[in-house]
């Protein structure tokens, strides 16, 4: 399978790209690669210590490690196999998590994890002929070099900026001080908006992270007008005929198995769980955030170009 012909689902965290790469990757013949660059991975926490959770790589740039990721999750996914592949799985699987965090916020590796990321191989081109689905939230500062680099089929996932800030609240993302940093470093220098201050509440953090990645997600996709774009709150109406169009317009084939996971999705979940009662999602944040909540996160994503305000 050549990366080429994958399809490359990207959005914010907690978006709903993994129930729309769940549903995508269970069409007919597809096989589904999910978050090669996160952080489950070995390989991937491996190139997260050199480069970022959200790795900021321009187009013209040589990144070997990155490129050997991606390569390799667009070919198919597959993990090696191989007896070295084996054991760097199994030491970073029973790592801590927050001995993980902790080596991605200030570069101190523990020795165990240390030899788990220095044994780690990446994924390798799978045995398919069917269509590769890989879904990421990490490469979207990446993206155009990604997409220079392989040229794959590229679908953006957007949501509502107040829904997913519920999430990341709920969740406690934007835990990392090195990189919301090295996040908000890339705004000031991409349009000049100043950062917040270190000691601000968690929220604004988190706001500016968010508009940061949603910001240069949206004009990723205003400058490649031949990538798809969907709407998570779009999708929640009428799931079954939206993402029937949704696949057939990113190339891929709609069938019963695709069909099956929607409706079976379709239950109550917890947020790590793609089970949703899909209508009650659009308008979730009603019941998730305050008013002064709301009024923060505005303030925060106004300065942003790309319209990211949201109505309420």
């Amino acid at each position: 399978m050549s990366p080429s012909s994958s399809l490359l689902i990207v959005g914010v965290a907690r978006s709903g790209t993994t129930w729309t790469g769940r549903v995508l990757g269970r069409t007919e013949g597809a096989v589904y690669v999910n978050e090669p660059d996160g952080f489950r991975d070995p390989f991937a926490f491996r190139v997260m210590l050199t480069r970022g959770e959200n790795p900021i790589v321009a187009a013209s740039e040589s990144v070997p490690d990155y490129d050997r990721l991606w390569a390799g999750a667009l070919a198919g996914g597959d993990t090696a196999g191989t007896l070295r592949d084996r054991l760097a799985r199994t030491v970073y699987d029973r790592t801590p998590l927050d001995d993980r965090r902790a080596a991605r916020a200030t570069n101190r590796v523990r020795p165990r994890l240390r030899f788990a990321g220095a044994a780690a191989v990446p994924r390798r081109a799978g045995s398919t002929d069917g269509p590769v689905v890989v879904k990421s939230v990490q490469c979207i500062l990446a993206l155009d070099w990604l997409w220079e680099r392989f040229r794959p089929r590229v679908l953006v996932v957007e949501r509502n900026p107040l829904n997913v800030l519920a999430s990341w609240i709920e969740l406690g993302y934007v835990r990392n001080p090195r990189e919301r940093d090295a996040v908000a470093a890339f705004a000031s220098r991409r349009w000049g908006i100043d950062p917040p201050e270190p000691d601000s509440p968690l929220l604004v953090h988190q706001a500016f992270t968010y508009a940061t990645l949603a910001t240069e997600l949206r004009e990723a996709a205003d400058r490649h007008p031949g990538w798809n774009v969907a709407r998570h709150e779009e999708l929640c109406v009428d799931p079954p005929n939206s993402f029937r169009v949704l696949a057939e317009r990113v190339g891929l084939a709609w069938g019963e198995g695709a069909r099956q996971f929607l409706s079976e999705s379709d239950a109550d979940g917890t947020p790590y769980r793609t089970l949703r009662r899909t209508a009650e999602q659009p308008e979730r944040w009603r019941d998730r955030l305050d008013a002064e909540q709301v009024a923060t996160i505005r303030e925060i994503l106004a300065p942003f170009p790309g319209a990211l305000v949201p109505e309420t």
